[in-house]
């Protein structure tokens, strides 16, 4: 009986994983409601995913750095996403934020917090470096100055391995 039981876990584990395979690609609409996938965005080169709040300080730190870097890298196939996880009523105040700071990036909405949890965040700010083959490659948790020329050598080192 203990065998069968064993077996019967051990099955029930393996359709589980078959049932729920890990995926990350998305769709979401950015600021001016155009759909936007991941899988799209692969096409173009390596993809760095930033999750941030409004009310996140060390986020807008953050995304005020990756906008200089974004800038740099852009033309060789980086992009570049900033994903929202205010709540539907603050998120509206996104895009002045964005507009007022003049950023040129990709900005996602991601209200419900989906994307944001099968990433497998946890804090704000969170961010994915993803390959062109959509593999994750890096995670950052929080941001402090200087972090910024790590992760413009990650940048370096993945649109290099994409070409």
């Amino acid at each position: 009986m203990k065998k069968l039981s064993v077996v019967l876990i051990i099955a029930l584990f393996s359709l589980t994983k078959i049932s729920f395979g890990q995926s990350y690609d998305f769709s979401l609409e950015d600021l001016d409601q155009n759909t936007v996938t991941l899988t799209n965005l692969l096409e173009k080169g390596p993809v760095m995913i930033s999750f941030w709040a409004l009310w996140c300080v060390p986020c807008k730190e953050e995304m005020k750095m990756m906008s200089e870097i974004y800038g740099k890298y852009k033309d060789s196939g980086f992009v570049y996403v900033a994903m929202n996880q205010d709540t539907p009523k603050s998120s509206t105040k996104v895009r002045s934020y964005i507009e007022s700071k003049g950023y040129k990036f990709i900005v996602l909405l991601d209200t419900d917090g989906h994307v944001f949890e099968n990433f497998g965040g946890q804090n704000l700010p969170f961010s994915v470096m993803i390959n062109k083959k959509g593999e994750i490659v890096k995670t950052y948790s929080g941001y402090v100055s200087g972090d910024e020329s790590k992760i413009e050598q990650d940048i370096v080192n993945l649109i290099h391995e994409s070409k």
